[in-house]
């Protein structure tokens, strides 16, 4: 049986997507293994907001939905600006962010922040992967990305699930 990461990593490449954008964080290594797995380069940035940018432009160049990869907390707000963009654009952009397990959060002093809460007025609609519904939390982001007006849509990937 694959893992949700696998099973978001296969659905975007039927999606066309080969490129994926990000810094890399223990929360998503899991996600960007799989990528590479589906046949979707992962690349290397210094900052999570160039690699937002990053992403748009090969949405520009390949009409494939872009995907920014981003670890918790930090890793999320850094990615804002071009989150913000991608909505006032109206690029498909998936956002792919890292979370800790439920639970693990109150051993944390920092980094720890809602993703959801964060990213909900930037994005068209964000989701927390679960078990057993990954194909269709992906399956309808993607949907939601590019029908009508495209825009931003994020998924917040649990490590205990990835």
């Amino acid at each position: 049986m694959p893992t949700a990461a696998a099973i978001i990593a296969q659905r975007l490449a039927l999606a066309g997507c080969r490129h994926a954008f990000g810094v890399p964080g223990g929360e998503v290594l899991t996600l960007i293994d799989a990528l590479a797995g589906a046949g979707i380069t992962f690349h290397l940035t210094r900052h999570e907001n160039a690699a937002g940018f990053m992403a748009e432009g090969t949405w520009q160049a390949t009409g494939a939905p872009g995907i920014l990869v981003a670890t918790l907390g930090p890793g999320v707000t850094n990615g804002l600006t071009a989150v913000a963009n991608a909505l006032q654009e109206r690029v498909p952009l998936i956002v792919l962010t890292g979370r800790i397990g439920a639970g693990a959060e109150q051993g944390f002093t920092h980094q720890i922040i809602d993703h959801g809460a964060v990213m909900g007025p930037l994005v068209k609609a964000s989701f927390t992967a679960a078990a057993g519904t990954v194909d269709l939390c992906i399956d309808k982001a993607l949907a939601i990305a590019t029908d009508g007006q495209p825009g931003p849509v994020h998924i917040d990937l649990p490590l205990t699930l990835a």
